[in-house]
């Protein structure tokens, strides 16, 4: 059986990688075999993990289209693995996916891009979509000052400021509106503690492993 694609999405500083963990590890705590990986720059494909560096330093100041090319290119090494480990798994957990790609690339280029590239070009290439996203809602400006709790130095994106994050959080409710048709999509309350929030991805973690037996 063919490995269930999840998409964990989100902004920058939703809590993405705290919910991956919990997800992952309750999947495998069930029996599950579980891959996690990151759509953009998979620790599982080298040219990938290496260009992430490249596309998100803001030394580099890289043209948005140039970026989202390059992520592009990133998707397309990663779908390439995903098909290849696809039968040795029975979950693929990835830090962001299909719909960060549309949502960001229309305000970090523009929505005819998006539309151009992303849903025209690259869907008769691409065709894969996930199986299920867990979409991490947040006000950008909660999930701003746990990225400057974190310590971290901000990246070619993260500087791009609260506003930006945003309009990217309004194009990823766009999209998944669009998009719920096609793929099992839920969504919680990330600007809740991190107690809640664990409760709620623990509960999706028994969501996706009751309809993994009944497949």
């Amino acid at each position: 059986m063919a490995a269930t694609l999840v998409d964990i999405e989100g902004l920058d500083g939703s809590g993405k990688t705290t919910a991956i963990k919990t997800l992952c590890s309750a999947l495998r705590e069930m029996g599950f075999r579980v891959l996690e990986t990151r759509e953009v720059g998979s620790q599982h494909v080298p040219f990938a993990f290496k260009l992430r560096e490249i596309v998100l330093d803001p030394a580099n100041k890289l043209d948005g289209t140039t970026m989202e090319l390059l992520f592009a290119a990133m998707r397309i090494e990663s779908q390439k693995e995903y098909s290849k480990l696809s039968s040795e798994y029975d979950f693929i957990v990835s830090d962001r996916g299909y719909l960060s790609h549309l949502a960001y690339t229309d305000h970090n280029v523009s929505e005819e891009f998006t539309k151009d590239f992303y849903l025209t070009l690259l869907s008769k290439y691409l065709p894969a979509k996930p199986n299920h996203v867990l979409y991490l809602s947040v006000d950008p400006k909660v999930a701003l000052q746990r990225r400057i709790r974190r310590g971290e130095i901000p990246d070619a994106i993260e500087i791009k400021g609260v506003e930006f994050q945003a309009m990217v959080g309004q194009s990823f409710k766009k999209y998944a509106q669009q998009e719920m048709e096609h793929i099992d999509i839920s969504i919680i309350d990330a600007n809740k503690t991190a107690e809640e929030v664990r409760s709620m991805v623990l509960d999706y973690a028994s969501f996706l492993a009751r309809g993994k037996v009944m497949s």
